[in-house]
């Protein structure tokens, strides 16, 4: 399998956006009865998602993914993180379930790691074990262990707790 990483222009955010209901989709199994959040399934059948367009402002470095031309899921790095002392944040991260579980989602990752040297930050929702399990493992492997984990309360969309990752990728 030949993976891919590529920028992804003004003219893709239709593509990631569209990608992103099934972000949604998959993001219900673990979080779909966290109350602090809708997860109901739509009336209309048809997931939305969070408006992307943020990720195309300066700053922020939107990726489309692909295995052998095969559209595959998306990164959003932006330089948004919870303290000022982060460079480089996973927005989001959205490998498509025909391609999870094949260790595609975390070459990505180790590519992008790579790609932007720096302090980093990954967050996850508590109920999202499967995010959760997957950053831990990936950055654990890639630090040698050597990352911190908090507990801290975000804003948006509403209020709610987030567990954070963070460590460098420059020693």
């Amino acid at each position: 399998m030949q993976i891919t990483i590529d920028a992804a222009s003004i003219e893709l955010m239709p593509v990631i956006q569209n990608m992103a209901r099934f972000y949604a989709y998959d993001l219900s199994k673990s979080c779909g009865f966290y109350e602090l959040f809708d997860w109901s399934f739509p009336k209309n059948g048809l997931y939305e998602a969070l408006d992307l367009s943020k990720y195309w402002l300066p700053n922020c470095y939107p990726f489309i993914i692909r295995v052998d031309d095969e559209l595959a899921g998306f990164a959003l790095v932006d330089k948004h993180g919870s303290t000022s002392t982060v460079d480089w944040n996973m927005g989001e991260f959205f490998i498509v379930g025909k391609f999870q579980g094949k260790g595609i989602g975390r070459q990505v990752a180790i590519s992008l790691f790579n790609k932007f040297p720096g302090k980093w930050e990954i967050m996850q929702m508590p109920p999202n074990l499967p995010a959760i399990q997957f950053w831990k493992s990936v950055i654990a492997d890639y630090t040698k262990n050597n990352f911190s984990e908090k507990i801290i309360s975000v804003k948006e969309p509403q209020p709610h707790d987030n567990i954070i990752l963070t460590f460098n990728t420059v020693e």
